[in-house]
Parts: C-alpha cells; sequence; structure tokens
C-alpha cells in the first residue's frame, strides 16, 4: 500500500517536471517570436536554445530519438536565423558585441553538449547530432572570429 502511494507521488512529480519543462519552452519560443530586433532575437535564441540541448539530452537519453531529431531540427533553425540575423545588422561586434556574445557563449556550451549526446546516441543517429555538432562549431568559430576582430565576410553561407 505505501510503496504503491510512493509509485504514484514520484509518478506524479515526474509528470509535473514534464510540464513545467514543456510551459518552459513554450514560453521562450514566445518570447522569440516576439523579438524583432535581431540582437534580441540572439539573446532569445540563446535562452531557448538553452532549453532545447537540455531537451534533446533528454529525449536521446529515454530513447526518444525522433523527438531529439525533430527538436534538434528546431534548434538549428533558430541559430541559424539569429546567425544570419546578427550578420545582416552590418555591426562590428568587436564593438558593439551585444548579442554576438550571447549567441558565441551559449554556442560554446551546446557545441560541447552535442558532442557528449551524440557519443551517447546509438549509431543510427549518431551522424545526425555530430553534423548539427560540426555545423554549431562553424557558426560559433565565424561569431568569435568577429568578436575579435571585428566583422569579417562569413567562410561559408550556413
Amino acid at each position: 500500500m505505501r510503496s504503491s502511494r510512493l509509485l504514484a507521488a514520484s509518478l506524479l512529480a515526474l509528470l509535473a517536471a514534464g510540464f513545467a519543462l514543456a510551459n518552459n519552452l513554450d514560453k521562450l519560443r514566445r518570447e522569440l517570436a516576439r523579438s524583432n530586433d535581431p540582437i534580441d532575437r540572439a539573446k532569445a535564441t540563446a535562452k531557448l536554445g538553452d532549453e532545447l540541448v537540455k531537451q534533446i539530452s533528454d529525449r536521446y537519453k529515454a530513447g526518444a530519438y525522433t523527438e531529439g531529431e525533430q527538436l534538434l531540427d528546431e534548434y538549428l533553425k533558430a541559430v541559424r536565423a539569429a546567425h544570419r540575423g546578427l550578420q545582416q545588422t552590418g555591426r562590428d561586434a568587436n564593438r558593439k558585441p551585444a548579442g554576438f556574445k550571447q549567441l558565441e557563449i551559449h554556442l560554446r556550451k551546446s557545441a560541447r553538449d552535442l558532442e557528449r549526446i551524440a557519443r551517447h546516441a546509438p549509431a543510427d543517429s549518431r551522424e545526425t547530432v555530430a553534423k548539427a555538432q560540426s555545423e554549431v562549431d562553424a557558426i560559433h568559430s565565424e561569431l568569435l572570429q568577429a568578436l575579435l576582430q571585428g566583422n569579417v565576410k562569413p567562410e561559408s553561407d550556413i
């Protein structure tokens, strides 16, 4: 009797935690959608990206690889859009780093997280995560170069 109550309480706590995470993800998606300024969008993308990478990791750990890949696709689209938006501003990232810096810091951390996820993913999903990590690394390198040397023409059109 006692163990069934404990089990029920544990399941309820897990459901509540899952609902809170989904709520937070929706809140961050709305925040990104409301942002019109490329600098604000980059900052919002960094926040959303942190949550998406956590969710991707959770999905892969749970064996829900299809859901994980869908979230990974959403994540990459958001990062590409934020990067493109920052490039289109024409701002010198060295002199005015707002947005550039937040996205660069986020991408540095996310690249490590994606590498860890790829290492533990099954062989058929590993390549997808590794490609995403490679793209995140490339965008991170461009941002870092812009922050250290000022805006330069991107090496690739990612």
